[in-house]
């Protein structure tokens, strides 16, 4: 296998290393946990290059290849951050994907590798209140690689975009065009809160699906009573026996994620007017429960599913994507 391509999906705490082969199928993946957090605690980035040196030469030795046959190699996420390999500053949107393919950046990492990686810059919009600039690094390669999907499924050009994780982004897509980003505190925040507060045996998930109910009464006393009170009848339910233990965690899921639906209705109500449709890129769980939060929304009519697995890569089709419309 000659003429390969390394892809590195790098972010705060973990990066994982694609193997692909000149139709970008997928040959080899490996993952490791080092990311942009640990060159943060280093204070220096050569923790991250080393990590990033190893499942190099974990991909090689693997495939029983040589250097000679890696034909390029490129990277995304958070290692275009100020701890990352390289900073690389954001680009405004609205962008197309051929704007995006014209933003790569080429680095020369001349400590262990001795050759050129190319950056795919985050993204950013830009407002003169801070209220309402909002920023991704990782996520925009994500959502390249979605548009194809999207476009087979009859969706309408029109409709944001959901991507949890630790920071749930939300983007509106005007057909391949990326017009706007809604930036929210949420994988962190459930981390934070499960960990390092009596909270934390009421939001362990056991796996089962959410609780419609119970995500909804979250909802509904988060709009009634704001987040702080909202989330202390989490407690409540725990300390009185209220409900079973999916109940509440389905509720506190509720509190927490409720703040995406309040953020996206007042985008579309106030800058996406012609958007009414959601689409989620993630897990089977997250869809549900978005899929509950989102259902009496006056905004947003349907909620379409881009399921994610261990063998799909939407960075990957993303890659593919980009770098197909660089060479037009």
């Amino acid at each position: 296998m000659k003429d390969c391509i390394l892809y590195y999906d790098s972010g705060t705490s973990n990066t994982r290393a694609y193997l692909l082969d000149r139709d970008f199928q997928v040959r080899y993946t490996v993952k490791k946990a080092v990311g942009s957090k640990d060159s943060a605690i280093a204070g220096s980035n050569r923790v991250l290059i080393e990590g990033l040196w190893e499942l190099y030469n974990n991909v090689l030795s693997a495939n029983e290849l040589e250097e000679g046959d890696i034909s390029a190699i490129y990277a995304s996420g958070m290692i275009t951050c100020a701890y990352g390999l390289k900073e690389v500053p954001h680009l405004a949107l609205p962008i197309t994907v051929e704007e995006l393919a014209g933003g790569l950046v080429p680095f020369l990492e001349d400590t262990l590798f001795h050759r050129e990686i190319i950056l795919v810059p985050g993204l950013k919009t830009v407002h003169d209140d801070i209220t309402f600039v909002n920023n991704m690094r990782g996520e925009e390669i994500e959502i390249v690689g979605a548009l194809d999907e999207l476009q087979s499924a009859g969706a309408p050009s029109d409709l944001a975009l959901i991507l949890p994780g630790s920071h749930t982004h939300v983007t509106c897509l005007q057909g391949e065009q990326i017009t706007g980003i809604i930036s929210n505190f949420t994988g962190e925040l459930f981390h934070a809160i499960q960990k390092d507060t009596i909270l934390s045996p009421v939001l362990q998930w056991d796996g089962s699906p959410p609780d419609r109910e119970m995500v909804l009464k979250g909802y509904e006393n988060l709009e009634k009573f704001g987040f702080n009170r909202a989330l202390y009848i989490c407690r409540a339910m725990d300390a009185f026996g209220e409900g079973m233990p999916r109940q509440r965690f389905s509720y506190g899921e509720g509190v927490i994620l409720g703040g995406v639906r309040q953020s996206l209705e007042y985008y579309c109500k106030n800058f996406w007017p012609h958007c009414r449709t959601a689409a989620l890129v993630s897990d089977e769980f997250m869809y549900r429960l978005f899929s509950i939060l989102l259902e009496d929304s006056p905004f947003i009519d349907q909620v379409l599913w881009l399921p994610v697995s261990d063998g799909k890569s939407y960075g990957v089709s993303g890659l593919k994507k980009i770098l197909s419309a660089k060479q037009r």
